[in-house]
C-alpha cells in the first residue's frame, strides 16, 4: 500500500485488528506516537491528532489516524460512503469497505464503550439479530436474519471497531 509523504517515512505493522476479524490495519511501529508536528507542517487542513482521530483526504484517499489504546496507533484508508441502504444505523463512522471471499466487509469505527454501543443498537436492531457468538468478548458477533449478514464487535482501547460482512 503506496502510504502519504510523512507516514511513508515511519515503520509500521500489517497485523488484523482482532483475532476474530479477518480485517487488517497498520500499526506504527516506530516513532511510537506519530509526530503530530510533521504531520501539521504537511497536512495542515487535516483536523484530529492527539486527543481525537486524525482524518485527511490526501490524493483522492482519505486517511485516519487514532491511538486504540497507549501508544497502539493505527492508520486506515477510509471508504467512501457506501449507499444509504447498506450503511448500518449506530452511532460510528464507516472507514473501510474492501472483497473478501466474494463477500463485501464494511469496517465502522465508534468511540463508545462497547456494551453501551451494543444497547444503543440493539433498539434498531433487535427484530433483525437471529442469534449471538461469542469469541473474544459476550455477545460480539452478531448473525443477521436474511441477506443482512453478520457483525463483529473488537473493543480496541477507548474505540470499538465493527466489521460487518454481507
Amino acid at each position: 500500500m503506496d502510504l502519504p509523504v510523512v507516514l511513508d517515512d515511519w515503520s509500521w505493522v500489517e497485523q488484523p485488528i482482532s483475532s476474530s476479524i479477518s480485517v487488517n490495519a497498520l500499526f506504527l511501529d516506530a516513532p511510537k506516537v506519530p509526530d503530530w508536528e510533521a504531520l501539521e507542517q504537511f497536512y495542515p487542513y487535516c483536523p484530529g491528532g492527539k486527543t481525537i482521530f486524525w482524518l485527511c483526504p490526501i490524493d483522492g484517499t482519505d486517511w485516519t489516524l487514532f491511538e486504540v489504546e497507549n501508544e497502539q496507533w493505527v492508520l486506515m484508508p477510509m471508504t467512501s460512503f457506501p449507499p444509504k441502504e447498506k450503511l448500518l444505523k449506530g452511532p460510528f463512522t464507516p472507514i473501510s469497505k474492501h472483497e473478501n471471499n466474494g463477500k463485501e466487509v464494511w469496517v465502522y469505527l465508534a468511540r463508545y464503550p462497547l456494551k453501551q454501543l451494543q444497547t444503543s443498537m440493539m433498539f434498531y436492531y433487535s427484530q433483525k439479530v437471529d442469534a449471538f457468538q461469542s469469541i473474544e468478548k459476550e455477545n460480539d458477533v452478531w448473525i443477521f436474519k436474511e441477506d443482512m449478514g453478520r457483525l463483529m464487535f473488537s473493543e480496541q482501547g477507548e474505540y470499538v471497531i465493527l466489521v460487518h460482512i454481507l
